[in-house]
């Protein structure tokens, strides 16, 4: 997925989504019987599962906490660039730089306590 275009200058899609799942085998059914989603299971990470055909990107995958809600991801050209233009307008990291199979992200907190992530493709 390219995140430029020369005809407007960069775009920052939101590039990807998350549903944190309890129980991912029963999760899975259930949107791939709703909706006709597939499944792929991811190389690198553990227990993550890759929705193949919802449009854009998105992952099934175990919560980390019991308030963890549905997360939204927006394409970057640099992560840690935008880590830091985000901290200096006020955003709390909740989760630094990670690397996974296609590239980097990290969850980001605004001024207002509302979750986003940031998405760097290799």
């Amino acid at each position: 997925m390219s995140n430029t275009d020369s005809s407007i200058g960069n775009v920052h899609n939101v590039g990807h989504f998350e549903i944190p799942a309890e129980d991912a085998e029963s999760l899975r059914n259930f949107y791939s019987s709703l909706f006709g989603w597939q499944f792929e299971k991811a190389r690198v990470t553990p227990g993550y599962w890759m929705i193949k055909n919802a449009g854009i990107s998105g992952g099934l995958m175990k919560k980390e906490h019991p308030e963890q809600m549905p997360s939204l991801y927006i394409s970057v050209e640099s992560i840690d660039e935008y880590i830091n233009k985000a901290q200096g307008l006020g955003a709390k990291i909740i989760k630094n730089k990670q690397e996974v199979d296609d590239g980097f992200y990290a969850i980001m907190e605004d001024p207002q306590g509302n979750t986003f992530g940031i998405w760097q493709g290799k």
